[in-house]
């Protein structure tokens, strides 16, 4: 993963729409679309914000410390993260 440009993919999931969004994501990731559909509706977060985990759990420069904290600051972040720890475990 760590091929990714976080940033690059954030700013074009502003423009998405979801359903692009989450096709995107499953492509990245083993989770089927309905998946990620599930998730994001019950984390109700929105696409910058989730792009957003993903690139703080995707940063090697931080400490898992450093990476709850930054997660905690994003808005309905924590329970994303909740979510898709749940579907990946």
């Amino acid at each position: 993963m760590s091929d990714i440009d976080w940033s690059a993919l954030a700013e074009k999931a502003v423009s998405q729409t979801d359903s692009e969004f989450k096709s995107q994501l499953a492509g990245l990731t083993s989770l089927k679309t309905s998946d990620i559909d599930t998730f994001i509706s019950e984390s109700n977060i929105s696409n910058t914000n989730a792009l957003a985990v993903l690139k703080e759990i995707n940063n090697a420069s931080l400490s898992n410390n450093d990476k709850a904290s930054a997660i905690s600051n994003i808005q309905n972040g924590v329970g994303f993260l909740v979510k898709l720890v749940s579907k990946v475990v």
